[in-house]
């Protein structure tokens, strides 16, 4: 091993890293006419529904809670990952195809009050 990596190695394992993870709400409308409760959509719905968990853990997503206002039309998932991309992915054809998404990145009241700028209110 040469030196320069060695060193570099060392401040790697002497270095904490951390991944940092974002929650993310994510709010899902479909039409009536693309209910996965119609005939045509529910085998589909279906699947994905069984196939969500193991989705996401293979694209690195932890589902914190899935919920639908079936009255609305209207998915509701809270989800934790460190790559939005992996949480687009996670939605993937079958849902963002017979939706429209509004995916929000959020954090805690605890958090949202230890921002610079409100701290300096308070």
């Amino acid at each position: 091993m040469k030196p320069r990596t060695l060193i570099f190695s060392l401040f790697c394992v002497y270095l904490k890293w951390e991944v940092v993870t974002l929650l993310f709400v994510a709010t899902l409308v479909h039409s009536p006419e693309q209910c996965f409760g119609r005939k045509e959509y529910a085998a589909e719905g279906k699947r994905w529904t069984e196939e969500m968990k193991n989705s996401a853990k293979k694209l690195g997503v932890k589902i914190h809670g899935a919920y639908v206002a079936p009255n609305e039309h209207t998915f509701f998932l809270i989800l934790e990952s460190d790559d939005f991309k992996a949480v687009s992915e996670f939605l993937g054809p079958r849902i963002l195809t017979h939706h429209s998404a509004r995916i929000f990145p959020v954090i805690t009241f605890e958090e949202a009050f230890g921002l610079a700028f409100i701290k300096e209110l308070v």
